[in-house]
């Protein structure tokens, strides 16, 4: 068999295979996650008077602190979200100077 038609069998297989070449996640470490999301959330502007703190444990990214309206504490969880490796995200951040309900 020649190498170009060898090629041409490797890229239809692996075509029909529906990507289970691209399925398998690269590990990321909690390291590199805790860092990518603090960037993140430093990074955007809307977010610069937040007081929001960051964890990771196996992928699993807990948001914490507080935050001036409820559209920064979902921007937050967008944001640790979209961050390769983060396989969820607990976002605990609260309201800040939020009047109490009672």
């Amino acid at each position: 068999m020649s190498l170009i038609r060898r090629i041409a069998v490797f890229v239809l297989a692996a075509s029909l295979s529906g990507g289970v070449l691209a399925q398998y996640k690269v590990a990321v470490d909690d390291e590199t996650i805790f860092v990518a999301v603090e960037e993140a959330l430093r990074d955007a502007p809307s977010l610069a008077g937040d007081d929001i703190e960051v964890t990771s444990r196996e992928g699993t990214v807990t948001l914490t602190g507080f935050a001036a309206t409820m559209e920064h504490i979902a921007t937050a969880g967008r944001l640790a979200a979209r961050v390769r490796g983060v396989s969820a995200v607990y976002n605990r951040i609260r309201v800040a100077n939020r009047p109490s309900r009672g």
